[in-house]
């Protein structure tokens, strides 16, 4: 499966209409993957109790973005599914591993401008690491949502978005992050999406800074000038780290000291800490040779194998990476472990905004 690209989906339209197209193209995938989520409830909780907690996130969720709501109302149109059960799944925290104590996933992430690069550009690059069982319903969504800018954004079954970049030059990648301060208020993936939409870094920045957040990941955020910020967020607090000497990684844990107080459990984060050293350690040995084709090969790279930045066991395995170049708008897309995937290149045009656009 590794070899096989990644389908791409595109779709245009209203908020709603964009959302029942995706709900249309990806009705099979997004039922399962409903299904599956029903068949995985976390220990003492049903179905319904999730349904009912869910329903105190949605309020803030459609306080703050109402737009979004209808896009997820229009997926649930589209892939025939009860709206609550699509809104669900975006609440993240109702499974997250600091609640229920199962443990997280992985992702580690290299970032990139300047000297570091060959052509001076600004590169982040991602793997992503979740259940083997998801890589099957991952698909690539290029999005044109009524007047923002066109993204193309990295999904399972259309239900969120991991890592993407815009016509506008911001890129998105980042790293989940159990934090101790869960609370119900605004699911991160819609963070994230909001992310995806946003014009200008500050506007990228400001969404992870929402007030009302249930929790928050690290987001890494970048634009084509070169600006490259890793938003160590939780529920109530987060550090903007930006950029020193043209290169940056992360991990899984929280590395600012403001944050480490809000390590869910300090005593997991081994793995993380392996990888994201080890990251920095290839991001300095390759300084000024770093271009997409040598972060395909840092990507496969296999230290402390097989929890390695190319996961190849255990609870999570990585399904899929990608490597974003902002300043030329391209990206390269894989599915599977780095070390076996061969990857696709992607585009956008540049964002035309629109006459009554103001900064």
């Amino acid at each position: 499966m590794a070899q096989d690209p990644i389908p791409v989906i595109q779709v245009k339209g209203t908020y709603r209409q964009v959302g029942q197209q995706i709900g249309e193209a990806m009705r099979p995938q997004a039922q399962r993957v409903l299904k599956e989520m029903h068949e995985s409830v976390p220990p003492f909780a049903t179905w319904e109790e999730m349904l009912e907690k869910g329903k105190l996130f949605l309020a803030h969720g459609r306080m703050v973005y109402p737009h979004f709501i209808e896009e997820l109302e229009g997926i649930a149109e589209g892939a025939n599914l009860p709206f609550e059960e699509v809104f669900l799944s975006q609440c993240e925290g109702l499974w997250e591993s600091a609640t229920w104590n199962i443990g997280g996933g992985g992702c580690t992430d290299f970032a990139a401008r300047g000297q570091a690069t060959v052509h001076g550009h600004t590169m982040l690059a991602h793997t992503n690491d979740l259940r083997p069982v998801m890589e099957r319903d991952l698909v690539i969504l290029k999005v044109q949502a009524e007047q923002d800018p066109e993204f193309m954004g990295v999904s399972i079954a259309g239900l969120g978005f991991s890592a993407g970049f815009n016509a506008a030059g911001i890129g998105l990648t980042g790293n989940d992050v159990s934090s101790n301060d869960i609370r119900v208020g605004v699911p991160r993936l819609l963070i994230v999406r909001e992310i995806l939409a946003a014009r200008r870094l500050g506007e990228a920045m400001n969404a992870c800074l929402v007030h009302q957040r249930a929790s928050n990941y690290n987001n890494i955020i970048a634009d084509a000038n070169g600006e490259i910020y890793s938003m160590e967020g939780s529920a109530t607090d987060c550090e903007p780290i930006y950029i020193e000497k043209d290169i940056m990684a992360h991990a899984n844990h929280y590395i600012s000291p403001p944050m480490r107080r809000y390590e869910a459990d300090r005593n997991r984060i081994g793995g993380s800490v392996i990888r994201h050293h080890r990251a920095m350690r290839l991001l300095r040995e390759n300084f000024g040779k770093l271009s997409p084709e040598l972060f395909m090969e840092l990507m496969a790279d296999h230290a402390n194998y097989p929890e390695s930045i190319c996961k190849h066991a255990g609870r999570t395995i990585t399904v899929f990476s990608v490597i974003l170049n902002l300043n030329e708008l391209r990206a390269w897309i894989g599915r599977g472990r780095p070390c076996q995937t061969t990857y696709v290149e992607h585009s956008l045009d540049a964002w035309d905004p629109p006459a009554d656009w103001k900064v």
